[in-house]
C-alpha cells in the first residue's frame, strides 16, 4: 500500500504547481486589461519652460481632462535648462498658467537651493547669518528672497544685523532697476551671489554667499484691478435720491405743542376717572 501511494501524490502535486501557474496567467492577463482600460481616452500634453526661459519641453502629462491641468506645479532641475551639471543643486518650480492645443505653458512659481549643498558650506567657527524679506521687482513682481551668509569667523550680534541690513538694501535696489528673468539668470549664473561677498566683505569677511529661497507672492497676471469711481453726476443723483428716501424729521419746536396737548389730554382722562 506504501508503495502505491507515493505515485499519487506525486501526481497530485505536479496538478497543484499547474493550477497556480495557470492561476498566476489569469492575474497577469487581468491586470494588463485594468491597465488598458485605465489609460483609455487620455491625451499627452507637453510642459514648455516659461518664455523668459527659452520655452524648452520639461516634459509631458497625460490627462482626460486638461482644465484639471491649470495651476499645476512642477519642479525642475537648473541643468535641464542650461545643461550645466555643476547647477545640480538649483531647483525651479513653474505653474501651469494657459493651455494650448497640446501645449502647456508656464510661469515662473519659485527657486530653491537644495539644503545639503547649503549646509555643507557651514563649517566650526564660521556665523550664519540668514536673513528674509519681500522685493518687489521693476516688471511687478513681488518675491520673498532668503539669502545666506557664512561670515569668517564668529562676529557680536551688531554686525550680524548690519549684513542682514545691507543684504535686504542690496536685493531692493538691484530688484528696482532689473526684471525678474534678469535677477534668477544672475543668480544661476551665481554672478549676483559674487557681489553679496564683494560688498558684504567690506563690513566683516564673507566666507561664502547664497540665495537659499526665493518664493513668489504676487505676479503682474493676476493683479486686482482698482475699482473704477463714479462720475460726480451720478454720485449727485444717488445722494438726492437717498434725502427723498429718508423721512423728514421733525424740529424741537414742532415736537414741543404736540407733547403739551398729549399731556393735557392724560389729566382731563385722569380727571374724569376720578370724579366717576
Amino acid at each position: 500500500m506504501s508503495m502505491k501511494s507515493k505515485p499519487r501524490l506525486r501526481e497530485e502535486k505536479e496538478d497543484t504547481k499547474e493550477a497556480k501557474l495557470e492561476k498566476e496567467a489569469s492575474a497577469d492577463d487581468k491586470e494588463e486589461k485594468i491597465v488598458v482600460k485605465k489609460w483609455k481616452g487620455k491625451d499627452w500634453f507637453s510642459i514648455m519652460a516659461p518664455r523668459e526661459m527659452g520655452m524648452k519641453i520639461l516634459g509631458q502629462t497625460p490627462t482626460t481632462d486638461p482644465k484639471q491641468l491649470m495651476g499645476r506645479n512642477m519642479e525642475f532641475g537648473v541643468h535641464e535648462l542650461t545643461g550645466d551639471r555643476n547647477k545640480y543643486y538649483m531647483k525651479i518650480s513653474v505653474k501651469i498658467s494657459r493651455i494650448e492645443g497640446k501645449t502647456c505653458l508656464t510661469s515662473f512659481n519659485g527657486f530653491e537651493c537644495m539644503r545639503e549643498h547649503l549646509l555643507r558650506m557651514v563649517r566650526k567657527r564660521n556665523q550664519k547669518v540668514e536673513s528674509l524679506f519681500d522685493v518687489p521687482t521693476k516688471d511687478g513682481w513681488l518675491i520673498r528672497v532668503k539669502p545666506w551668509t557664512i561670515l569668517n569667523g564668529k562676529p557680536p550680534a551688531s554686525v550680524a544685523n548690519k549684513m542682514r541690513l545691507f543684504t535686504k538694501k542690496f536685493f531692493n535696489e538691484f530688484a528696482s532697476t532689473n526684471n525678474l528673468n534678469d535677477i534668477i539668470r544672475k543668480i544661476i549664473s551665481t554672478e549676483l551671489q559674487m557681489r553679496v561677498k564683494k560688498e558684504g566683505s567690506k563690513i566683516y569677511p564673507v566666507r561664502f554667499s547664497e540665495v537659499a529661497r526665493i518664493k513668489v507672492l504676487r505676479s503682474p497676471e493676476f493683479r486686482a484691478e482698482a475699482p473704477k469711481e463714479k462720475p460726480k453726476e451720478e454720485r449727485a443723483e444717488t445722494k438726492e435720491e437717498k434725502k427723498e428716501a429718508k423721512p423728514e424729521k421733525k424740529t424741537k419746536t414742532e415736537e414741543k405743542p404736540e407733547k403739551e396737548a398729549k399731556k393735557k389730554t392724560e389729566k382731563k382722562e385722569k380727571k374724569e376717572t376720578k370724579k366717576k
